[in-house]
């Protein structure tokens, strides 16, 4: 997955490949976000480029924040995957393996 967001009120995870495995970039992604009015925190881990906001709703929005991100070249919304999607691709491949170990099953009964 190159991009992924999940958003529930106040909280949102992103994961970019502009931050997988660049700690420095991460850093500096840190620093840049816990300046702007309205953040409460963000957290980053380089290894998984994923980062997590919390904010406060009354001073910027999701829309807002993805909208900065987007204008630093972080992320790109129409490229996103959200957590439904993943969830459902997940059970698709899940079902998919387990269709097939039940047809590959031996059955017995035979003389």
């Amino acid at each position: 997955m190159d991009y992924y967001i999940h958003y529930t009120p106040g909280r949102m995870r992103i994961q970019t490949p502009v931050l997988q495995d660049n700690p420095v970039r991460a850093e500096e992604f840190e620093d840049y976000f816990k300046r702007i009015d309205g953040i409460v925190s963000v957290r980053t881990n380089s290894t998984t480029g994923s980062a997590l906001f919390y904010f406060d709703e009354k001073k910027i929005n999701c829309e807002q924040i993805i909208g900065i991100l987007e204008s630093h070249d972080y992320f790109s919304l129409v490229r996103a995957e959200t957590s439904d999607q993943f969830v459902e691709q997940a059970t698709e491949k899940i079902l998919g393996v387990a269709g097939k170990a039940l047809l590959d099953f031996p059955m017995g009964g035979e003389d």
